[in-house]
Parts: structure tokens; sequence; C-alpha cells
């Protein structure tokens, strides 16, 4: 096998996490998010510990608060061979299964004051898993993925005036990545070597398989203005994080016999940008729009260092070249009674990764979504919520891809997301 494609797999599937919401990132989180998609200016519930600290101090007492978000992604693409030609005939390669789950625990409380509100939250803002078919052409990019970043939450927020409020929140994050696919030399010889029969190539068929893991920190600084009793602003500063992922390389030759290597990988998730305004225009209406930046143009490459070389490897690196993200949404509520509340929004998401380094591991691409959502105050100290929002990811038409072997495709798919939460005043 030829070393410069073994440095690329192997960066290639240390970047196996989904795209979502801008970049690696989602949040998804509460009926209000997910139902009516913009929350940054009014997220009303223990979400704020997530969306905007500083927004805390519009509950009183003490809440628990429980969320749980499931994400399915469904995608149909075909390769394209160096003349043009898509593969395999006749039907799509689509994954064996495509899911993610985002649970979050949260409680805030005013501790008996005025101003005061503290916050603690547990929640992964990302937890994904994608298997793709082992007897598919794209088992040479990716078979298996698994993604989990979770965090842990403390926040506190302070009401200066009855139109003023600050917010600060400190994360622990831990991040854990293990993907996995095939290797064969005639295909690192010659990429259109994918289609052919599995028998043919699986003789020479070597798995590679990386795991990394690492604990990092980050914090949030939020504001949340009401110049008047119908509008609320909010903004947030995220600081971002270096991420240091490490764990094992291992190559399963076709003989059975293994190379092993420690790898570590340096990533990097980018300061966030995040504003948002809530409007009530008549009464038991509302209207709200959010948008969300991320300066992803930080992160132009990312880097290897194994501890063993493996196939005369010792640092690998491969250019990324993201560019910033934005994600905008609008949205509507309306009470419909004193305890019956929907909601519906729209949203468009842009993607940071260039065409040129999309992977079949991550295929997600701008989208644009719509959202519903239904809340139910069914006793005085008890709310519960649904929401239901499906994206659509833009066309993948990729003809100058740079990835190896090259992921040249053409595609569709989108996410459905189902959330529910329940929000309980002690």
């Amino acid at each position: 096998m030829r070393t410069l494609p073994l440095a690329t797999a192997l960066t290639l599937l240390l970047a196996a996490c989904p795209a979502l919401a801008g970049g690696y990132y989602n949040p998804d989180f509460g009926t209000r998010r997910v139902g009516m998609l913009a929350v940054i200016g009014n997220p009303e519930d223990p979400s704020a510990v997530f969306h905007n600290p500083a927004a805390m101090v519009t509950m009183t007492g003490t809440h628990l608060y429980h969320s749980q978000t499931w994400v399915h992604a469904d995608t149909g693409i075909k390769l394209y061979d160096s003349q043009g030609t898509l593969h395999p005939a006749g039907h799509e390669i689509s994954p064996d299964f495509n899911i993610g789950f985002s649970p979050y625990f949260a409680m805030v409380t005013d501790a008996g004051t005025k101003k005061w509100r503290f916050g603690a939250a547990l929640f992964a803002p990302n937890a994904f898993a994608a298997s793709l078919p082992e007897d598919e052409p794209s088992r040479y990019h990716v078979t298996d993925a698994l993604f989990v970043a979770a965090r842990a939450t403390m926040a506190v927020a302070y009401d200066f005036t009855d139109r003023f409020s600050a917010g600060l929140s400190f994360s622990a994050m831990s991040v854990y990545l293990s993907a996995e696919r095939w290797m064969n030399p005639l295909v690192l010889n010659d990429p259109d070597a994918r289609f052919e029969d599995p028998a043919v190539l699986s003789p020479l068929d070597a798995k590679l398989k990386l795991d990394g893991f690492d604990l990092t920190w980050s914090m949030d600084a939020a504001l949340f203005f009401r110049p008047t009793k119908d509008l609320r602003i909010g903004a947030v500063f995220g600081k971002g994080a270096p991420i240091s992922l490490e764990g094992d390389a291992t190559l399963t030759k076709a003989d059975g016999t293994k190379d092993r290597s420690h790898q570590t990988t340096f990533m990097t998730i980018p300061f966030q940008l995040q504003g948002g305004l809530n409007w009530e225009f008549v009464p038991d209406f509302e209207v709200g729009f959010d948008v969300r930046y991320w300066h992803y143009q930080v992160f132009v490459e990312q880097r290897t260092v194994l501890s063993t070389p493996l196939m005369e490897q010792e640092e690998l690196v491969e250019p990324k070249n993201y560019h910033n993200s934005v994600a905008l949404a609008l949205g509507l509520l309306h009470r419909v009674t004193p305890t019956v509340t929907v909601m519906m929004g729209v949203q468009r998401d842009y993607s940071p990764v260039p065409a040129q380094t999309v992977g079949l591991e991550n295929p997600v691409g701008d989208r644009l979504g719509i959202a519903t959502g239904l809340r139910w105050q069914c006793r005085p100290d008890l709310r519960l919520g649904l929401g239901l929002m499906r994206n659509w990811f833009d066309l993948m038409d990729i003809q100058d891809s740079v990835t190896t072997p090259p992921t040249n495709a053409k595609g569709h798919g989108g996410l459905t997301s189902i959330t529910f939460d329940v929000d309980w005043r002690l």
C-alpha cells in the first residue's frame, strides 16, 4: 500500500463526525428550539443554560427539566468513476443505519434571591452513529462511525435591571470518536477499482480502525435585553475549544496480522457568535429570529502524530480550508389557550465543509428545514412539549474531490428530528 493514501485515510476517518448546525454541533434541545427554531431571544425554560444563560432570569423558583432529541438521517448516493459514470448501477448506496441522540438534563433555581439565577446541565450536543454497507464501493470510504460529544455545564445569571441581564457558563467537554474503513492496494493505485467485484477485491482488503478521546473545556458569555415588555433580545459568545483526540490506530491486514500505533489528532472547535430576538407583536403571538455564526476559517488543517510509524508515516497533515458558517432561523408561536401553545419555523443552515473535502461518513451540506411544535401546560407546575423538524440537504454533485479515494458523488438526503421535553417547577 502507498504511504500518502494511508495518511489521508487516517485523517479522513478522524474527521468522521456529523456536520450539524453549521459545524460539529447540534443546538436542537427543547421544544421551542425544535418546534419554533428561533430560541435565543426567549428560551424561557432550563434549556436556557445551553441556548442563552442570561435568559435564566425569566424563571422563578426551581425548575427541573429534561429533553431528548432523536435524529434520523436518510441519504442516497452514487459514486462517479474517473469517466463520469455513476456507480452502482440500478440502486443507490444508503446507510444500514444512521441515527443521532441528544439528551439534556438541567436545573435552574433562583436560590431564594430576586436577582441571581443558577443553572446546571448535563447534555450531549452531538451523539451520532452510522454504518454503511460492507459490500458496496463506499466501504473504502467508511463502514462505521461513532461520535459522542458530551458536556457538564454550570451557569450563573444576574438581573442588573428590569431590562438587562448577563450570564456566564462553564463547560467540561468530553469527545470520543471511533471509525472504520477498508483499504486495498488495488483501490489506492486506481480508485476505479472500487467498482470491481468484491470477490476480486476482498483477498487484498485490510481494515483500518481509529479511536480518539479528549477532555477539554469551554465557556459562554451571554446578554439578555428587554427594551419593551413585548421585545426580547439575546446575544451569546461561545469561546470554542482546541481538541486533541488520542487513541489507537490499527491496520488489520488480509493475513490477519496487525500494525498498531498510538495517534494524537489536533482539531479546532471555533468560537461562535449567536443572536436572537423575540417579539410579541400582538397578544399571544410571537415571532422570533435567530442567527448563529461559527468562525470556522481557523480550521485550515488537521494534524495527526503517530507514536509508531505506519507505512513510514510519522506525522499526517490534511488540508481542510473550512469557511465560516451561518445558520438563520425564523419562527412563529401562538398561545391558542392559556394551556396550549403551537409553534412553527423555517431555517437555512450553511455547512463550513468545502465540497472538495466532503466524505461519505459526513455527506451533510447546506440544508433547508421546517419545524412545528406543541406545548401543553397540563398543571400549573408542569409543562410538556413535543417538536418535529425536517431538514433537506442541498443536492450533492461533487466533481473535484481531494479525498482518497475521491468522494466524487451525486446524492440527496435529509434529517428528521423529534424532540420531547418536560419542565417541572418545584
